[in-house]
């Protein structure tokens, strides 16, 4: 499966997408993905489990505290309510204290920050730009499929046989 950890992995592995496509769509993944969820499979806020209203996505680090903007393990879906309440306070000092908060729902967020985030911890940003750039590679190559090798036109000739290995007994 194809993870997007930015919203140019969008614009690299897609053909003819704008970029506001792209970002739409690495949002969407992160409400897709995200493992909190509600009674028919939707995306639940990850603060208060709501699942019934509109989703935001939050910056679980804000980024007027330096929180990266496009990282995946740094955004969460969460209501409206929550986001806006949380503003740019530390997340754990401004949920712990909430009525709705859980050991749990705790326990998932820090997973997803976690999985996410673990190709960021253990690697320098020199790696970690190479290994996007190498996963990039490796995700158009997955969707290449190579044209079918055949006489292009008219009879079959022996030009079209050059690329097949003979075995001689």
């Amino acid at each position: 499966m194809f993870v997007a950890y930015e919203p140019e992995d969008y614009l690299t592995s897609l053909i003819e997408v704008r970029k506001s496509d792209a970002r739409r769509l690495f949002r969407r993944a992160i409400y897709n993905d995200y493992p909190l969820r509600g009674p028919r499979g939707q995306a639940a806020c990850a603060y208060c489990g709501q699942w019934h209203g509109k989703l935001t996505i939050d910056h679980i680090i804000p980024k007027s505290r330096g929180g990266p903007h496009f990282a995946r393990w740094n955004m969460a879906p969460a209501c409206e309510r929550c986001n806006l309440s949380k503003t740019n306070a530390p997340v754990f000092e401004w949920w712990r204290p909430q009525k709705f908060w859980s050991a749990e729902k705790e326990e998932i967020l820090t997973a997803w920050i976690y999985c996410n985030s673990f190709v960021d911890a253990c690697m320098d940003e020199a790696e970690y730009w190479q290994f996007l750039a190498t996963k990039r590679l490796v995700q158009q190559a997955i969707n290449y499929t190579p044209k079918k090798k055949g006489p292009s036109s008219g009879p079959f000739s022996l030009e079209d046989l050059k690329h097949v290995e003979w075995q001689t007994a």
